[in-house]
C-alpha cells in the first residue's frame, strides 16, 4: 500500500470543501435541485476539485464499479504530526475514496434529479464520515473551529461564514 503526502494547506482545502457539500446537500432537502446546482456555478465544480486531487496526488486511473473502499479512520491523536509537520501522509486507498466521493457527487449534481431520495442522503452521509474521522481527525483544533463555519448552499446569512476561498491553496489553479 502506497503512502501519499499531502500539505496540511491541501487537507483543509479538502476538509472545507466536502463540508461545504454535505451542508449544502442537507440544506437542499429544503428548496428545489435547480437553485442547488445553480448555487455550485458559483464555486469550484466538483469536476475540478476531483481532477485537482488526481494530479495533485498522481492518483492512478480506478474502475469504482470494481474497486472496494474501506477509508482508515484516524485516532484523534494524529493531530499531533499537523503541529510538528506541515506535510502529512494518508493511505492512497483514502485520497481515492476522497476522489470517489466526489466523483460521485459531481454525477448527482449533473444529473436531472428533481427530489432529496436516500441515495443522495447516503452519499452526504459517506462525505461527512470520511471528512470528519479521516480528514478532520489530522487538523488542529483551532483550525477546525474555523472551518466548521464553511459557507454552503443555503445558508443562514445572520452569521458569519468562512468563504472557500480562504482555503482553496495556491496550486489549484495551476493544475
Amino acid at each position: 500500500m502506497k503512502n501519499i503526502k499531502i500539505k496540511y494547506n491541501q487537507l483543509l482545502f479538502l476538509y472545507a470543501y466536502l463540508r461545504l457539500i454535505d451542508l449544502s446537500l442537507d440544506r437542499s432537502k429544503w428548496t428545489n435541485w435547480k437553485e442547488f446546482q445553480d448555487y455550485f456555478k458559483n464555486i469550484p465544480a466538483p469536476s475540478s476539485v476531483a481532477q485537482y486531487v488526481l494530479n495533485s496526488f498522481k492518483l492512478p486511473e480506478i474502475d469504482f464499479n470494481n474497486f472496494s473502499f474501506f477509508p482508515e479512520e484516524k485516532l484523534w491523536t494524529n493531530r499531533l504530526r499537523a503541529i510538528f509537520s506541515k506535510t502529512l501522509y494518508y493511505r492512497e486507498d483514502d485520497i481515492l475514496y476522497c476522489y470517489k466521493l466526489l466523483y460521485d457527487f459531481n454525477s448527482l449534481l449533473n444529473s436531472d434529479n428533481e427530489n432529496y431520495h436516500l441515495g443522495i442522503e447516503k452519499l452526504r452521509l459517506n462525505i461527512a464520515r470520511y471528512y470528519s474521522r479521516v480528514l478532520g481527525r489530522m487538523i488542529l483544533w483551532k483550525d477546525l473551529d474555523r472551518l466548521m463555519s464553511i459557507e454552503h448552499f443555503f445558508q443562514n446569512e445572520h452569521f458569519e461564514h468562512l468563504s472557500l476561498s480562504e482555503v482553496i491553496p495556491d496550486d489549484f489553479y495551476k493544475t
